[in-house]
């Protein structure tokens, strides 16, 4: 008997859980606080336009419940326009919905000061697309109905604008703390597209 799987977590290294792996992952905590099914996607250093290229394969062939979709943070690295990047999880949303999959979009955490070489500038911008970023998945959500998960709000410093250094071992990555704290805003909110599988 085939084990049906409730969710594939889709993604970048933020979903993979690295440094440490996808026993580190927001993904396997949330499984093993619910004892749900889940498959992690998470592909370090991908692209929203890398995920949607293999979305058919790593996704709708598994035919799971439910699909979280979370990138965009290498997208603002290499600079890639926010519209792009809202038409490829806009693409993903609706292999998902066209296989009887529920997507959940899922707002990127913000990224963190921690005194890398990377210049401050640089950081700044990035910042900046995030957030481009974010809106648009936000309007993408209210406009097609779809359930957003906020994976952003829970490591904000909101005194500073950027992720709580608690949070994170570098720039871009949570620490084990930080997954779980993202873990745990998974269980608190409970997205409309999840919320038939607890």
């Amino acid at each position: 008997m085939t084990v049906r799987i409730d969710i594939v977590g889709m993604g970048d290294s933020l979903t993979y859980g690295y440094p440490y792996g996808p026993e580190a992952s927001w993904l396997q905590l949330v499984a093993e606080e619910t004892g749900l099914v889940v498959e992690n996607r998470g592909v370090n250093g991908e692209t929203t336009g890398e995920m949607l290229a293999r979305f058919r394969e790593d996704v709708v062939r598994l035919r799971p419940r439910s699909v979280i979709i979370m990138g965009g943070t290498n997208d603002a690295w290499a600079g890639v326009a926010a519209g792009e990047v809202r038409e490829n999880v806009r693409a993903m949303v609706a292999q998902a919905r066209e296989a009887g999959i529920a997507p959940v979009v899922a707002l990127p955490p913000p990224l963190c000061r921690t005194g890398s070489d990377l210049p401050l500038s640089f950081l700044t911008e990035m910042a900046s697309t995030l957030e481009r970023y974010r809106e648009g998945y936000r309007e993408l959500a209210a406009g097609e109905g779809v359930a957003l998960l906020d994976l952003y709000t829970p490591l904000l410093d909101p005194q500073t604008g950027w992720g709580r250094r608690e949070y994170f071992v570098d720039d871009a990555h949570p620490n084990r703390l930080g997954y779980r704290v993202m873990a745990e805003a998974i269980l608190k909110s409970l997205p409309e597209g999840l919320q038939g599988l607890f």
